[in-house]
This record gives structure tokens, sequence and C-alpha cells, in this order.
């Protein structure tokens, strides 16, 4: 007879109440230690709530006792893709489909990898065939819907996003995932539509708070081509995207060389600041729209805690840049003008370091970021020269340039 524990637990979990129905598993683990179920949905629990480390403690443990179970393979496949451990993750599920091959689960979880390893074609024939097992599989119509979105077959997805919503019109996550999919293809109102909905399902479902935050960014026509490039960069190969900036780099170069030798120097300053604006763009366009959203009725709800900090120190740092350059204007003392600059320089390791994932890259870039300012500010009171202090901000800003994806991970 099943254990009234075990019971109890799955209708929680069924309900999506994961952290409820942890204590009923627990019980029916003490109450038996072999109880297979009762581990697994516990892992399940664990991975649900984001409790990564506890989900694969207590799945590798199972396999242990269970090494044959496509189920365990399959749950450590999405907890490595999690993790963006790609290898790790396609070896389990090729082990899931080994032991079951008519599970489509299985096959949709091997389409959302080969997605994120930027293998599209390859993803879409998984979503199919996992359809060809039960076409009303919403994870593997996802997946042929994000796939197609990402091929740019606009007729296909749409007629795929209309299948998946007929499916289940109530999946909050499928609502959100054809949202991205309306927003990679540039339909910003459409994609608030869906958010919204997927919100109002599920309020907790970070994907499409993330997804209804970046779709009212995309309002303003600056962060839409922004957003524009990022999906067009981001389906590029690791590759290709290397090859591009390399190549934009080296015209970039070419170019100056080309200006100064025709004895047009003068034109060359737009084209550095276009290159900087490019350049830069993708690390100050978070943080500055999120200090747009700031002072927005509504958008200001969907910031959590990381984006109203970078907005924050964004607006700071800007309003000190403009003060500091007007005192420089009142007293015609240059010190003023490079601290100024330092705080424009610094909003780069600053605002970063509000939006890093883990604790090192956070303090990493509070250090450099502080450091530029405090160079400038008390520079020549240690007895540096002026030229000396504003070259050294000068090279901690253009080295972070190159060194500040490092300082990120």
């Amino acid at each position: 007879m099943e254990s009234p524990n075990l019971q109890r637990g799955l209708q929680l979990f069924e309900l999506g109440r994961f952290k409820e129905s942890i204590p009923y598993f627990q019980n029916a683990i003490t109450e038996n230690a072999e109880d297979f179920n009762a581990k697994y949905f516990l892992a399940q629990c664990y991975f649900q709530l984001d409790n990564i480390d506890k989900a694969f403690t207590v799945i590798t443990d199972l396999r242990k006792d269970y090494p044959n179970e496509a189920e365990i393979y399959f749950l450590l496949s999405q907890i490595y893709l999690h993790e963006d451990k790609l290898k790790e993750a396609n070896e389990n599920v090729d082990k899931a489909l080994e032991i079951d091959p008519d599970d489509e689960n299985h096959f949709g979880q091997k389409a959302y990898i080969l997605i994120n390893s930027k293998q599209f074609e390859s993803a879409l024939d998984f979503a199919n065939e996992g359809l060809r097992i039960n076409s009303k599989n919403t994870f593997c119509l996802n997946a042929r819907t994000t796939a197609l979105t990402k091929l740019n077959r606009k007729d296909e997805a749409a007629s795929s996003i209309e299948n998946l919503l007929n499916d289940n019109p109530e999946n909050a996550y499928s609502h959100a995932n054809v949202g991205w999919s309306h927003l990679e293809s540039n339909k910003p109102k459409e994609a608030l539509k869906h958010f919204k909905e997927a919100l109002m399902l599920d309020p907790n479902l970070d994907y499409a708070r993330s997804g209804m935050l970046t779709a009212m960014k995309s309002k303003n026509k600056i962060y839409n081509l922004y957003l524009r490039y990022s999906f067009w960069i981001s389906n590029k190969s690791q590759k290709n995207q290397y090859i591009f900036i390399i190549g934009l780099y080296i015209a970039y170069r070419l170019s100056l060389k080309l200006l100064s030798a025709s004895g047009l120097t003068i034109m060359a300053i737009p084209l550095i600041i276009a290159y900087l604006l490019f350049a830069l763009g993708s690390w100050i366009m978070d943080p500055l729209s999120n200090m747009i959203l700031m002072f927005d009725k509504f958008g200001k709800y969907l910031l959590d805690k990381k984006d109203k900090l970078s907005g924050q120190i964004m607006f700071g740092l800007l309003i000190s840049a403009l003060l500091f350059f007007g005192v420089y204007f009142i007293l015609n003392d240059p010190l003023y003008a490079l601290i100024s600059a330092a705080c424009l320089a610094a909003i780069l390791p600053l605002t970063r370091a509000a939006l890093s994932d883990t604790e090192k890259s956070e303090i990493i870039n509070y250090i450099y970021g502080i450091a530029m300012i405090l160079i400038a500010i008390f520079g020549t009171s240690l007895g540096f020269e002026f030229g000396t202090v504003a070259t050294a901000v000068g090279i901690l800003f253009i080295a972070y340039t190159w060194l500040g994806s490092f300082l990120t991970k």
C-alpha cells in the first residue's frame, strides 16, 4: 500500500506547491528508505525551487540504487542544462533516450540542449520526433516553437504557437515562451499580452517577469535596436560571434588609418564615438533602461533587487558626473572634470557589479569601479601629477573594456 505521506506529497506537487510537499516526501523516505518515488519527487521539488545542490545530491544518491531508471538521467540532464553544462546535460539525456526511447519528454529535453548549443535544425528534428510520439506534448511544442523562431521560419512558428496555445491555453510557461518568440520577431505588443497572461497564471514565473521587463524596455527605440542585435548575435555560434566582433574591430582600425592618411582626422571623432557606443552599448543598455523604468509607474514593479540597484547606481553616477562637470565650469579646475569623467567611466564596473550572478564578480567589480573614482579624487592629494592621475583613470577604463568579460565570471 502506498504511503499516505507520499500520496499527500504528490497531491501538493501536482498543485505546484513544491515547498509544502517536501516534508511529506521526507516522511515517506523515513518510513521506507528505498521508496523510489519519494526520493525522485523530493529531488524534483528541490529542482523546481532552484535548490540545485540538494536536487543534485538526492538524485545522484538515487542513481546508485537505481542505475537503469530513465527518469533519473532525465532530471540530471535538466539540472546540468540549468547550470549551462551542456556536455553533461547531453550525456544524461542520451542515456535517458537509450533506456526509454518512447518518452517524448526525452526528445524535448534533447531539443532544448541543442537550442542552447545553437544547433537549431537538429533541435527542431528532435522536437518533431517527440511530437510524433505525442502530438499534444507541451514540452516538445515549446521546444519546436523556439527552434522555429531561432531559424526565422515565421509562418511555421506562428502555426506552432497557435497549436501550442490551443492545446494548453492555461499553461503559464507556454504563454511566456510565446511572448519571447514574439519579442524575438520584434512584436513587443503581442509579447506583452502573453507575458501578462503568463504572470496572471503564475505570478512567480521569473521567465515571464524577465520577458515582461524586456518587452517594456523594448518600447524605447534605441533599446529595441540593441535587443534585435542581441537576438541576432546570440543565435550565432561562439566562433562566428568572435569572427564578427574581431572583424568589426579590424574594420574600425582600418577606417581610422584611412581617415588619418586622407587628412580627414576630424571625421575620426564621430567614428570613435559610434564604435564606443556599439562596443559598450551591451554593457550600459540594461542599467540605463533599468534607470528609466525606475520612473515608470508600472515598470518599476517589474524590477528585481539587482535591476533596481543597477538603475540607482546608473542614476547616481550620471548626476554626480553632471554636478562635478558643473563645478568645473564654475571654478575652472580640471580636477573636477577628471572626477566627472571618472564617474562616467565607473558606470561600467559598478553597474555590472550590481547585476553580477556571483559574489566574487560582484566584489571585484565594486572594487574596480570605486578605485577609479578614488584615484581621480585623491590622486593629486597624494602627490601625483594631474596628468599621471588622468592617465591612470584612462588606462583603468580602457583595460576594463578588454578585461570586463573576465571580471564577470
